[in-house]
């Protein structure tokens, strides 16, 4: 390992940690929250992740892919802590959380938010508002809704509805489910999926056991279909099945805009030639506008 660089495993947690004089780095990965998508594999640039392959019985999903860190070639960048669909990577500067490419420009911003209108959602009786479906619907359990008894009769009403971001996988499930239009939530990948249901083995259920948005289930023909308004195209369905009958194409990434050679090549990586055609053009696009309106400032 890399001088002041060691790994060890906590309790359902692999660690990174480099300790110098001056700076702490502590790398966690959450092996509850990791599905095994890959991405962290395909965009690292040191070739540091390694994905093992998932354990399957009987159509049945035993263990997900797990990932593994080589502590000789982390450089702590964080480009797969930006990435990471489900927030199961994590880095601490000095006991700070932080995205040093992110910080340092390297990377963008992804564009994920999740929005709650609480004019619509709170004080609103249980019984003729949501019945808590955000709370219910939400596939990571990253909403808690808190109610009171009021009145004579006592019925419930909500108080307060904390979303913990940290959680959230932006799945639009909750968004979906409101009855009230209380929840807007952007998702940050758009894409689409192909799937060939001739290939799929009878009783192969894999591919639902792993998706964590939940965002495929089954025909009374036994076959998998998939409901793409809740997919989140984390790839984790297509890395565990056996017979390749699922593929990913992920066509636009939103994100804050950023000029850097690392993110076109990692967005090469992990989306399709056409978004990486579109990134480039919009990077020129804004750099001939930043120039003619240069140009017209120094001309007055």
């Amino acid at each position: 390992m890399k001088q002041g660089v060691t790994k060890h495993k906590l309790y359902k947690k692999l660690v990174l940690e480099r300790k110098t004089l001056t700076t702490s780095h502590i790398l966690t990965l959450d092996q509850e929250r990791c599905f095994g998508c890959g991405i962290c594999a395909i965009t690292c640039p040191k070739e540091v992740v390694k994905l093992s392959l998932a354990t399957i019985r009987d159509g049945k999903l035993v263990r997900s892919p797990l990932v593994d860190f080589d502590a000789n070639k982390c450089t702590f960048c964080g480009e797969c802590v930006a990435l990471c669909p489900t927030n199961a990577i994590r880095i601490q500067v000095d006991g700070v959380e932080r995205i040093p490419v992110v910080e340092d420009e390297v990377f963008p911003s992804l564009m994920k938010e999740i929005t709650l209108n609480a004019e619509k959602c709170w004080g609103g009786a249980i019984e003729t508002a949501c019945d808590l479906d955000c709370e219910k619907a939400c596939p990571m359990e990253a909403i808690n809704v808190s109610i009171e008894c009021v009145g004579a009769e006592r019925v419930g009403r909500i108080v307060n509805v904390e979303i913990d971001r940290q959680k959230c996988i932006f799945c639009k499930k909750c968004e979906v489910a409101c009855p009230k239009d209380a929840i807007y939530v952007v998702k940050p990948i758009q894409g689409f999926i192909q799937l060939d249901t001739d290939l799929c083995p009878e009783g192969c259920q894999v591919c639902a056991d792993i998706c964590p948005s939940e965002a495929i289930s089954f025909g009374e023909d036994g076959k998998p279909l998939v409901n793409e308004e809740f997919c989140i195209y984390c790839g984790a369905c297509e890395e565990v099945c056996p017979e390749k009958a699922i593929g990913i194409s992920r066509t636009q990434v939103l994100h804050t805009y950023v000029q850097s050679g690392a993110w076109i090549i990692a967005l090469e990586k992990i989306a399709s030639y056409r978004s990486v055609f579109n990134e480039v053009n919009s990077k020129s696009d804004k750099k001939r506008r930043e120039t003619v309106k240069n140009t017209f400032k120094m001309s007055i």
